[in-house]
Order: structure tokens, then sequence, then C-alpha cells
């Protein structure tokens, strides 16, 4: 709008009104000598800027330019006088203006709804295009999730699902198998450390170090079993790096002690049984050969021991226990962790009778030996069905323990393989099923290896860790 021509002269008109008399136009004021002239500028200053601005607001045109006209000039609502007192409004807090998640939580008030409008408002709509061939499409921050129709599977529903439900061959699925509660599908999904494949079933690792790999040269040892080979009691060497995740546990003194296996850079599981001697441990990764310094080890004390509250020094039942290490470690080709399975994985794959294990320790190599082996020994020993166990050992077989071995054979553990881990490969992944716990001798040919069930105590190993 035009500025009236009587309100910009006002403040001028008066100055000059104040300072001169309107007649003689000569100043009111008396001036001392040598003051004319000051004033004689000052008036010559104002008569000129007055001529300016008149210039300037008479040419003024009383309509606003294109881009001018166009421009939104108001000032920003929220947060001014009364606003809070005001009900929310969507319009007003977050179209007219950019507004934040309290905001929009106020206006959606559930989470789930004002989530899944956040998501949109902030990263835009990631489901416009329909990605979802045979599906439903969710949108997810920078991404987003298909639901697929039944039959479908896939990244993008694209593709003939293979399986209905985790009974058969765990589904199709890499890793973890989860049945719908429809009954008619099943969902992959993989442990910490892989994505899923674009293809629902396959398990891909996430970066150089993930879990369960062996990144030394391949032998027969790394590749999927074929048959039994006798290791540890009477057994043979493996090959440096192919148990990454092997630890050695020293006592007070830095002497040998037990065996351990690494879940993650800060924890190492052992037997609860090994933890009865000592008040202070340390734990050696990257070792191989225990009298020589090969550049891979790595020693790092453990500053807290946590042995399962119901472990018993009697029946040895819930024979396990973490260290938690006092930095943590850095993986390389020689120190990485084992994959820990859930409890239906474990159960309804990996526990499976006549499933072929690895076992992997320093121990005797012989009952009555006086010494440890110098190398690390493997020794490749077949699950068997609890039933069987029960009836060759003496002492009481619990629900928490796997039996491995085979009956006439002398392939086992034995004194300085506790804690040690027992492994399995499954889908190119090996996974942490065991702990070296107890036997009945070592290698006797009427006897079988007993060994603590890891996936029973996940629960206790994930409170363990957060806590």
């Amino acid at each position: 709008m035009r500025i009236m021509e009587d309100e910009w002269l006002t403040p001028i008109t008066g100055l000059i009104s104040t300072l001169s008399d309107t007649n003689t136009g000569q100043p009111k004021f008396p001036l001392a000598a040598g003051s004319v002239d000051i004033m004689g500028e000052l008036f010559l200053c104002v008569t000129a800027a007055l001529a300016l601005w008149s210039a300037s607001a008479l040419s003024t045109s009383v309509f606003s330019s294109g881009p001018e006209a166009h421009m939104l000039l108001r000032s920003k609502r929220a947060n001014t006088f009364l606003e809070e007192l005001k009900p929310p409004s969507m319009e007003r807090e977050c179209l007219e203006e950019r507004c934040e998640f309290e905001e929009a939580r106020e206006i959606f008030i559930a989470r789930e709804a004002t989530l899944e409008f956040w998501t949109v408002y902030t990263d835009g709509n990631q489901c416009i295009s329909n990605p979802c061939v045979n599906g439903t499409c969710v949108d997810l921050y920078q991404s987003y999730a298909c639901r697929c129709n039944l039959g479908f599977e896939g990244k993008d529903c694209n593709q003939p699902s293979t399986a209905t439900n985790c009974a058969i061959a765990n589904g199709g699925c890499d890793h973890e198998c989860q049945n719908h509660k429809d009954g008619l599908r099943r969902t992959c999904s993989c442990v910490q450390g892989y994505r899923l494949h674009q293809n629902s079933r396959h398990c891909v690792p996430e970066g150089a170090h993930s879990c369960g790999q062996i990144l030394v040269a391949k032998t027969s040892y790394s590749k999927p079993i074929q048959g039994l080979l006798p290791w540890l009691v009477g057994g043979e060497m493996g090959k440096k790096g192919e148990s990454p995740w092997q630890a050695l546990v020293l006592n007070a003194k830095g002497k040998f002690h037990c065996g351990g296996v690494l879940i993650d850079e800060n924890w190492v599981l052992t037997a609860a049984h090994c933890l009865t001697s000592s008040l202070r441990f340390s734990v050696r990764l990257g070792d191989y050969e225990r009298y020589k310094l090969e550049g891979t080890e790595v020693t790092v004390p453990v500053i807290k021991t946590f042995s399962h509250p119901n472990y018993d020094k009697v029946t040895v039942d819930n024979d396990i226990a973490l260290l938690r290490l006092a930095s943590p470690v850095s993986f390389s080709e020689y120190i990485l962790p084992a994959c820990l399975p859930s409890r239906a994985l474990a159960q309804g794959v990996l526990h499976l009778n006549g499933t072929r294990t690895v076992v992997t320790g320093w121990g005797k190599e012989e009952q009555n030996s006086q010494r440890f082996t110098s190398a690390l020994n493997f020794i490749e020993v077949p699950l068997v069905e609890h039933e069987l166990c029960a009836r060759q050992m003496v002492n009481n077989v619990t629900g928490n323990v796997l039996c491995a071995g085979v009956l006439g054979r002398r392939e086992d553990a034995c004194e300085g393989d506790s804690g040690g881990p027992m492994v399995t490969l499954y889908r190119d992944t090996w996974f942490l099923i065991g702990l070296v716990s107890w036997g009945e001798g070592c290698g006797d040919e009427e006897k079988l290896g007993i060994y603590t069930k890891v996936s029973n105590y996940n629960e206790w190993i994930e409170s363990v860790r957060k806590g």
C-alpha cells in the first residue's frame, strides 16, 4: 500500500518548524558566533534528505511487482502468545509451518500414527512408485518394506514362495525362520552382522568381520564336513585361523586354565566350573601355538565374571559363565566371534541327531597325560540322542546339555578343553551350540562327551550383556 504524503512528511516538517521561524526561515534560537555556518549546513542536509525521500516515496507505485505480489508475508504463529492454549491443528502446525515431532504427537496422540505421518512428512513417501509387485508397500525412513501376498516373497514380492512354513529344511532360510500366525507362510531373518538377500532367504555378511565366518584359506575343517576325523584325544592339529572364536583363559599367574569362545568384541563364554579355582583371569585371542609368539595374539584382562546363578557344583548343571573383557578387541582373520543361534534354529535344525560338530581346544591328549597340547587341536563328533546318552552315562544327564561322540571310538574332549566351543556349520555360517562341560574319563569308547546347550541360556546371556 502507498504511504500517504502527510504521514512521511510530518516528522521532517515538524523538525524544521521547531528549529526555524516559518515567516523568515531563520533559526528561532540565538546562535553563538561561528554556529551560523553549522546550522546552515544542518538545514542543507535536512533539505537534501527531504528531497530524496520525497522523490523515492512519490515514485512508489500503488501496485506491487509480480514477485512481490506472490510473496506470503506473515509472522510465525507457532509458540507465539497463547499458541499453546489453542487445540492442536494439522493445518496450522505442520502444513502452514514446519512442525516438530512433539507437535505432531499432540495431533495424532498415538505413537504409531505419529511415526507413520512423521516418516512421510520428513522423508517423503518411498511407496509412491508402487515397488511391491504382489503385495502391500509399507513406507519406512529412506526405504520401504513389502507385505507379500500369499504365494510370493522377495524384497519386492516378485518371486514365488519356496516354502510355507519352517518345518522342512528351516523353510529354506539361511538363518532364522519364523512361522506366521495364519500358518500359511513363513519369514526368514538373519543373525546380527548379516542382511537378508533380496530373495528373502539367504543371509549376506554386512562387513568383513561378521560372526561365524572363517577368513583364512579353506581346508577340510572349514568346508562342509565329510565323515569323522579323529582330533583332540589322539587327534591332529587344525589350521591356524580355522577357529577364530577360540579363546584361551589364563589364571591369575598367566597360565593356561581353560578354553572359551568369543561371542562379540567384549564378551567370552566359558564353563562355570572354570571359575571356581581363581579370582582373576585374562583371555588370549588369536592364538594357535601356545608356546610361540606369532604376532596375531591379543591378551585382554577380564574385569568381571558372571557364572550362571543356577550353576550346580555337584551335578555341574547350568555349566556356563560370561567373561567381560576390560576393553573391546579388534577383529581380524584370526579373531572373530561365533554366531549365537536362536533357540528355534538350534532346536529345529542344529540340534538334530547326527549333526556334525567341531570341538576345539588345547586340552590333554590322554586322560593320564601330564601336559596340554601346544597347538590348537580339533575333533569332529556327531550329536547323539539324549536317551542313548543318558543310558551310557553314570551321572545325571539333564536337558541343559548336548551329547556327542561315537561309541566304540575315542574322539573326545579332555581336561583343559573345558569351556571351549562346539560349533556346527549351517549354510556357510558357523554357529555356537555347545561348551565343553564334562565327561566320564577321556576317550572312553563306551562313553560320550557332555556339552552345555548354549541356546538354553540365550535370555540370560542377553540380560548380562545388556545389564
